[in-house]
């Protein structure tokens, strides 16, 4: 046995059923299924009875065991990743590639300065992947919009961000927009959206749980025309006037667009998205890597 035998069962236990215990463990269901029910083999034991969520006899001993040798091992890894810390006091943080743009150059340099008792070096891929990244040990931190429902994680938000709506100048909606003093932005009202078609990240990317979340508050049935991978891609297809986008406000984002398309604020508060550091709950940051985030956050908070 290792110590994922033990994690597993204790991951369906948590989770209350085999496909959301899965979905935590970035496995599929059947893999998942498929690895107990050979565990159950092995050991010639039931872990659980027919409704595959209650414990039987046999499954209470094992998960009793289980949590306290998961435990020890977390505790383990913790003691022996401080101690390397203490040594090197080197550091490797995720970043998103679109987050990296607006920040990598600055932050690298901040946290590298000569007088500096750390040595920080970045990594940038997918929100995906540095989920998966940090919780394996692989990294120290993570910076990217807010991963909502990852319960693993612990998350301190830098800012918060307003997400802009980008729409062909000449679709009849835009005619609605006002101006707010001060804004950079006119605005357009929240229960016009339903008006638009929309070109949108995939399900899961934290822009589109937000509009999502959004329009089951506002009762829309939103007209979604195509699911792009990248922000780029959403905003010239916008640009050639085939429907409405999501954006953040910064530069590099209206960069993507042509003068065909204008951004709009929209008058609700549920079209936020945090930007957020985060790290594994079980692996608690030491006191080195507690100034490091500190450091983050004062660092991009100044350039905002």
């Amino acid at each position: 046995m290792n110590i994922k035998d033990f994690s597993y069962i204790a991951a369906v236990v948590e989770y209350g059923s085999y496909s959301k215990a899965a979905e935590a463990l970035y496995l599929s269901q059947p893999s998942l299924s498929a690895y107990i029910h050979g565990l159950e083999k092995q050991l010639g034991i039931r872990f659980f009875k027919n409704d595959r969520r209650t414990l039987t006899s046999e499954g209470k001993v094992y998960l009793s065991y289980a949590q306290k040798i998961i435990d020890l091992d977390t505790k383990l890894m913790t003691d022996l990743e401080q101690m390397q810390r203490i040594k090197k006091q080197k550091f490797l943080i995720g970043i998103t590639p679109g987050r990296a743009d607006q920040y990598l150059d600055t932050l690298y340099y901040r946290l590298n300065c000569p007088d500096s008792a750390s040595s920080v070096n970045f990594s940038m891929d997918t929100s995906q992947n540095l989920i998966q990244r940090v919780l394996s040990g692989e990294l120290d931190f993570i910076l990217l919009n807010d991963p909502m429902n990852t319960k693993a994680l612990s998350c301190q938000t830098i800012f918060t961000d307003r997400l802009l709506l980008a729409v062909n100048k000449h679709h009849p909606v835009t005619q609605k927009a006002y101006m707010v003093p001060g804004s950079k932005h006119p605005y357009l009202p929240a229960d016009a959206l339903g008006e638009l078609p929309y070109i949108l990240l995939p399900e899961g990317r934290s822009m589109r749980t937000v509009f999502d979340k959004f329009c089951r508050h506002m009762n829309i049935t939103p007209k979604i025309v195509q699911e792009v991978l990248s922000i780029r891609s959403a905003c010239r297809l916008v640009s050639r006037g085939l429907g409405a986008t999501l954006l953040f406000d910064i530069p590099q984002e209206f960069s993507y667009l042509n003068d065909e398309a204008n951004c709009y604020y929209v008058d609700t508060e549920d079209l936020m998205v945090d930007f957020v550091v985060a790290f594994d709950k079980k692996r608690p940051t030491e006191r080195a890597g507690s100034k490091i985030i500190k450091e983050i956050k004062d660092t991009v908070n100044s350039m905002n």
